[in-house]
């Protein structure tokens, strides 16, 4: 059961720690993995796709296949051609050469439909989670999922604009790889 195994992880953590001890854990469920490690090798068809501590395997992909394994839910991805996000006519300023905006479900914020600086976005659906959700919003022909609080709700065809800090976007080359600018995340 899911409490069991919360217990079960904090034990493992504290033993390892009192003893002093290396461990090398291997697992799937990335929970563990996050919650138990000084450090995570993240393997992608048996190769090494990054090595770091947890936060900073969540706060920096070094991949887009990094960003979609990390977190609940994981990163957002959308494809961006000619400095547009695929299948709008909405505008993004990023690095030369992005061919993907990446952005965190929990950075994303709900603004009034047609507020400045969003992008404008329809409520597809919304799933309840008890203390928060996570809306699914329909941005050009792309989907960009949004943790909210579990008190907001919203319709779907409910419009709305979405915005987030511009330190929250990431941006990844056309090889998925990280692009790197200073003034992104």
């Amino acid at each position: 059961d899911a409490q069991l195994r919360q217990d079960m992880r904090r034990e493992l953590r504290e033993l390892q720690r009192q003893l002093g001890l290396t461990v090398v854990y291997v697992t799937h469920d990335q929970a563990e993995a996050m919650s138990m490690a000084d450090q995570v090798v993240l393997l992608n068809k048996g190769r090494v796709e990054q090595a770091a501590g947890a936060r900073t395997l969540y706060a920096r992909p070094a991949s887009t296949f990094a960003a979609r394994f990390i977190g609940t839910p994981p990163m957002n991805l959308l494809a961006v051609e000619q400095g547009r996000i695929a299948g709008s006519d909405v505008a993004v300023a990023l690095p030369e050469g992005a061919a993907w905006l990446g952005v965190r479900p929990e950075a994303v914020s709900l603004y009034p439909p047609g507020s400045a600086n969003t992008l404008p976005a329809t409520v597809r659906g919304s799933e309840y989670l008890g203390a928060d959700g996570v809306l699914e919003c329909a941005v050009g022909s792309q989907t960009l999922l949004v943790r909210t609080s579990g008190q907001v709700q919203a319709e779907p065809g409910a419009a709305v604009g979405l915005g987030w800090p511009t330190d929250a976007t990431h941006a990844f080359g056309a090889d998925e790889r990280r692009l790197s600018d200073p003034s992104l995340n």
